[in-house]
């Protein structure tokens, strides 16, 4: 009689168990789908930072000529819309 009481809380220690390593894999196949998911995200803003990079070093070569020569209101506008893409 005890000794089946013992196997029945060792049955439930390993449903127990099993329940627990079920979610662990469960918890380890969306690490691993977050890790994918953050890697594309990171190539997708590294390549969003350098288009913004290139802008900014566009925006300050414009500003610079603009000290240098006379601005047309054509080049004031191009300018306008280039700081308002950076933005």
């Amino acid at each position: 009689m005890a000794d089946d009481a013992v196997l029945a809380i060792l049955q439930r220690i390993h449903e127990d168990l099993a329940a627990v390593r079920r979610q662990g894999e469960s918890n380890a196949r969306a690490l691993d789908d977050l890790r994918i998911n953050l890697a594309v995200v990171d190539r997708s803003l590294t390549r969003e930072f350098e288009i913004v990079k290139q802008d900014v070093r566009m925006i300050r070569s414009t500003i610079e000529d603009m000290g240098e020569t006379r601005v047309t209101e054509g080049e004031i506008t191009v300018l306008h819309e280039g700081v308002s893409r950076v933005q």
